[in-house]
């Protein structure tokens, strides 16, 4: 395993490096891909890109760091918002996320708590929880939820990113470009027996994004909020 993660950081790196600017967009949506299929093996998934076996068990701890879309300051000033607005700081977890390319602003799938409400989950992009889509039974209401904001990558390339968890029987997401061309994304075990993503397609701001189960049947298909 461990020579698989050196060969694929070697790859990585050398497609960084490259300088072609064709490639920006594929190489940003590559590295995200590859990220996640690392966060699966670490997680103990064993699953592809694409797909999960159904009797993975998601895990109870986030499989985005806090770490790895917003600063301690950033957080705590987050975490704030969302005891101001009645939820419990403390049990607020990051499952989805990225970091924005411009004024690389955090972008984020909260989970949060509430005495009233049950388990809720907020967006939050740059430092700001927007509206809150909450379930009193803690389960999810709907088969996929995502979320989108809009991002540039240098000074040209207009790209999307989207932040999105689904519920355990999907076993399948895509990002579906203007063209119909389909790109999947990873499924990353989260909190409440949920998968969770995140990804980032460049050169386009309309996105729909498909939910599948096992017997490929498309379930759910929505346009980010």
């Amino acid at each position: 395993m461990r020579r698989r993660i050196a060969r694929l950081d070697r790859v990585i790196a050398a497609v960084v490096t490259s300088g072609d600017a064709g490639n920006v967009a594929t190489t940003r949506t590559w590295i995200l891909a590859a990220v996640g299929v690392l966060l699966i093996v670490s997680a103990g998934a064993g699953s592809l890109l694409l797909r999960h076996h159904n009797n993975v068990r998601p895990s109870d701890s986030s499989p985005f760091p806090v770490g790895q879309v917003f600063t301690t300051q950033q957080w705590a000033q987050v975490k704030t918002t969302l005891v101001a607005r009645g939820f419990d700081g403390a049990a607020a977890r990051v499952v989805s996320g990225l970091r924005l390319q411009r004024k690389s602003e955090p972008f984020a799938l909260v989970r949060a708590t509430s005495p009233s409400r049950g388990v809720c989950f907020l967006p939050v992009r740059g430092l700001q929880p927007g509206a809150a889509t909450c379930s009193s039974d803690g389960q999810l209401p709907t088969p996929l939820l995502v979320f989108s904001a809009r991002d540039r990558w240098g000074n040209r390339s207009v790209a999307t990113a989207v932040v999105g968890v689904a519920r355990h029987a999907i076993t399948g997401v895509s990002i579906i470009d203007p063209r119909g061309i389909p790109a999947g994304v990873a499924l990353i075990p989260a909190a409440g027996g949920l998968w969770s993503f995140a990804g980032e397609l460049g050169n386009t701001t309309k996105l729909v994004i498909q939910a599948r189960v096992a017997s490929a049947r498309v379930v759910a298909q929505t346009t980010p909020r």
